[in-house]
């Protein structure tokens, strides 16, 4: 189903790729995750929203075109709310200017992963947000660990792990 959502490949690669051999679209410098943070961190809350903030440096030479974010296995599962994805540049918590999203996907059966893909890729030496919406907060209290993935436009784009980040969940 993400498949047909999202025309990029799901494949991922280390951080430290630089350019593939094979005509696969790669950053020659990775994207940076600058800030991940909740709007509202106690157990439960329905209002919450989840914010990544990537930094794609002035000579990653390829604009980017999604993100994955995937949480890792913990006692909750936090179950993403696709339509209520948004994105905006810069990194603060109030917000900048709006990016438009092309697409935003899942798989029912993966409920701790949302890809978000931009309308317009978001060219080189920008920084964009892009905020996930949970149904609600976990009902434990904890660390949740997202796993981001970065994919840069082009039609054999390769994906780039970039790392995790981690949101605390208060009692």
């Amino acid at each position: 189903m993400l498949g047909t959502l999202l025309p990029i490949s799901l494949n991922t690669v280390s951080a430290s790729a630089v350019e593939m051999t094979d005509g696969q679209t790669v950053f020659s410098r990775a994207p940076r995750i600058v800030r991940a943070a909740a709007t509202y961190n106690r157990r439960r809350n329905p209002f919450a929203a989840y914010q990544f903030t990537i930094e794609v440096p002035e000579d990653a030479k390829q604009a980017l075109r999604a993100v994955k974010i995937e949480q890792k296995r913990d006692i909750n599962t936090v179950e993403f709310k696709g339509s209520k994805s948004s994105a905006f540049y810069g990194d603060s918590l109030a917000g900048g200017s709006p990016v438009s999203l092309a697409a935003v996907g899942g798989e029912e059966s993966q409920p701790g992963e949302i890809t978000v893909e931009f309308e317009q890729p978001i060219e080189p030496g920008n920084t964009v947000t892009v905020s996930v919406k949970p149904r609600r907060n976990p009902f434990v209290a904890g660390v949740y660990q997202f796993g981001i993935t970065a994919y840069p436009a082009g039609e054999n784009s390769q994906g780039m792990y970039l790392g995790s980040r981690r949101i605390n969940i208060y009692e």
